[in-house]
């Protein structure tokens, strides 16, 4: 049973775009510079710290400290005005070596097309998240709250975006909108 089925279909039409490939190449620039100093890339791989990748780690670091931050915009914003902005501000820290580590992965997979489209598509809905959250940190250290909340509100769905891609890269089940490679066995 294949769960998320229009989800699964848009991913797929966008993975297929000729912008993805675009995007792609901006993410390749990136990866080049890494991969230049082997030491460094193995340490942002994980290769020579754990022998595993960090990147699928430390993701849930601003994911969760930015809905954190939004469910205490829900339950109690007034009071919490100061928990908010430092949660917005260490969302925004966190993700910065949160995505150097994407890059490496990045260069990692970019060879197989499945990864690179999919990956693509990944660090554009993680980097739309991070520039959202960033602005939201930026309007609440100046008071305007509304703005703040709104563009944290559009961060964390940014963020749940690339996270579900993410996954898909995981995970690698295909974003496949007639389920085929999809694991049917899986609940």
């Amino acid at each position: 049973m294949q769960r998320y089925r229009v989800i699964n279909k848009i991913v797929a039409q966008l993975a297929g775009k000729p912008i993805t490939e675009r995007l792609a190449k901006v993410l390749d620039s990136g990866a080049d510079e890494i991969e230049r100093h082997g030491k460094i890339y193995d340490s942002l791989t994980g290769e020579s710290l754990t022998g595993h990748p960090i990147h699928p780690a430390l993701v849930h670091f601003p994911i969760g400290i930015t809905v954190a931050a939004a469910a205490l915009e829900v339950l109690s914003r007034k009071r919490h005005q100061s928990a908010i902005t430092v949660l917005s501000g260490l969302a925004v820290s966190v993700a910065v070596p949160t995505a150097v580590t994407g890059m490496a992965e990045w260069a990692r997979g970019r060879q197989d097309i499945r990864q690179r489209r999919v990956g693509a598509l990944h660090a554009t809905a993680a980097a739309t998240g991070t520039t959202l959250a960033s602005l939201s940190f930026m309007f609440r250290v100046r008071h305007a709250d509304t703005a703040a909340r709104r563009l944290l509100f559009a961060a964390v769905a940014a963020y749940l975006t690339a996270g579900f891609v993410g996954g898909d890269l995981v995970y690698g089940r295909d974003l496949d909108p007639e389920g085929a490679g999809v694991d049917e066995d899986v609940d």
